[in-house]
């Protein structure tokens, strides 16, 4: 299984378990239901977002592994460890690949 689908089943499974909890706790000791979703909703975020740090660096889908210096091909980066094509995000407005240095914006093309 891949290292993001694992990451997205736990998260998945552990908001299931807390709402469980939430369930149970306010049905068995007739608490107030907003203080429990309160503190609900606050692990919640602070669980998802503990799980989740990893993903503001660019990391391979497959494995997890670091791909931040691997240089990309045309169809993205191929992770050295698991071989996984990962397709980055251009947020530093750096060019990824090697498609982009392709000038097509010539009008002397023979199709046309």
């Amino acid at each position: 299984m891949q290292w993001m689908l694992k990451l997205r089943l736990r998260v998945f499974a552990l908001l299931v378990a807390l709402a469980i909890l939430v369930f149970t706790v306010v049905g068995m000791l007739s608490m107030p239901v907003l203080p429990a979703v309160g503190a609900a909703l606050a692990i919640a975020v602070t669980m998802v977002n503990s799980m989740t740090s990893r993903l503001d660096v660019m990391t391979c889908a497959g494995c997890g592994q670091s791909i931040e210096k691997m240089p990309a091909g045309t169809h993205g980066i191929a992770c050295q460890g698991c071989g996984t094509i990962n397709h980055p995000f251009n947020t530093s407005g750096d060019r990824f690949y090697a498609g982009e240095f392709v000038n097509d914006d010539n009008d002397n093309d023979e199709l046309s």
